[in-house]
């Protein structure tokens, strides 16, 4: 009986400096929404103002790249009396405080009321100075926000960071990429490998595609538009088949991508978005394509992601590629 005393009282002991351990730890709920979802908290007078116009010029502006228009982010706003609990956990938050005599303030916080949440909160003395500010900060904010959308999302797949596909890769191209059991390879060459993932949702098809290719690299020259377009057509009409006979995918002539230059991971890499179609069959949608020089072996790099759901908005699910091309490591 003396031993089994001794023994709860050690438990006891034990519990309460464990449990003073967790009393400091704030426990945080998973956020809520949908991605690309953002919470406006502004009062209507200011919404409907120079401020909230500010706001919508920067977040409902259209997605380059996508065969029909979607914003960049779904706006949802509230005022500051209608704020409550049920709101806090949002994934994504603007908070907009028009306060007379105050002092202009930019504050941005993570993980205030939720796990991976980004709050970012504008104070300023009148409507006027708050769209301004908004304004003048309008890369950085929408940086801030599609950063964060890509992360939470590379944070999911991190756990595929051993699996079958991504030691696959790595054997085949000397690359990690964090790719999911669920893609499937539909074709591939010494230097060229396209993997699927397809599923449905109400009966219609939805298809997520990555293919990554390689080629001598000769000069700057080649990231150029118009011949990395040249390369992805020459891969894709040789690979990438269609169901109908003789049917291949192709860049649109009419359509020239959008380019830009990014830094990855301290390296310098080439951005496309634009849109592909199947020639000799009725299929088509958005493309973003990442080119990048391998200088150890002397090649160029090109990993692009390409959406196919006809009945859907496409933002999310091209997304999703931009994100999981962006796990690349050497």
């Amino acid at each position: 009986m003396k031993a089994i005393i001794k023994i709860l009282f050690l438990l006891i002991i034990s519990f309460s400096f464990f449990s003073c351990d967790e009393m400091n730890e704030r426990v945080l709920p998973s956020s809520s929404g949908k991605s690309g979802d953002l919470l406006i908290v502004m009062d209507s007078l200011y919404y409907n103002n120079e401020a909230g116009e500010a706001v919508k010029q920067i977040f409902s502006q259209e997605q380059v790249g996508l065969p029909q228009r979607e914003p960049l982010f779904h706006l949802i706003q509230v005022p500051h009396r209608s704020f409550a609990r049920i709101f806090h956990p949002m994934r994504n938050i603007i908070m907009v405080n028009i306060e007379k005599g105050s002092k202009m303030k930019l504050t941005v916080r993570k993980e205030l009321w939720s796990e991976a949440q980004l709050v970012i909160t504008i104070t300023a003395p009148s409507d006027k100075l708050a769209a301004e500010t908004i304004t003048k900060n309008s890369a950085v904010l929408l940086d801030y926000f599609n950063n964060k959308e890509i992360a939470r999302l590379q944070a999911k797949f991190r756990v595929n960071a051993n699996s079958k596909n991504a030691q696959y890769i790595n054997e085949k191209f000397g690359l990690s990429l964090n790719l999911d059991e669920l893609y499937v390879v539909a074709q591939e060459a010494d230097d060229f490998l396209w993997l699927r993932k397809d599923k449905t949702a109400g009966g219609h098809q939805i298809s997520q595609n990555i293919m990554i290719y390689t080629y001598p690299y000769v000069s700057d020259s080649t990231f150029d538009v118009h011949k990395l377009i040249a390369k992805r057509n020459y891969y894709t009409n040789k690979y990438v088949t269609g169901s109908n006979k003789g049917s291949y995918m192709l860049s649109y002539k009419e359509y020239v991508p959008i380019q830009k230059e990014i830094s990855l991971n301290g390296i310098y890499v080439n951005e496309l978005r634009g849109l592909w179609h199947m020639h000799r069959d009725f299929m088509g949608g958005p493309f973003i394509n990442y080119s990048l020089v391998d200088e150890k072996n002397n090649r160029v790099i090109c990993i692009d992601g390409y959406v196919y759901s006809p009945k859907f908005d496409k933002r999310e699910f091209l997304r999703e590629q931009e994100a999981l091309i962006k796990t690349i490591t050497f």
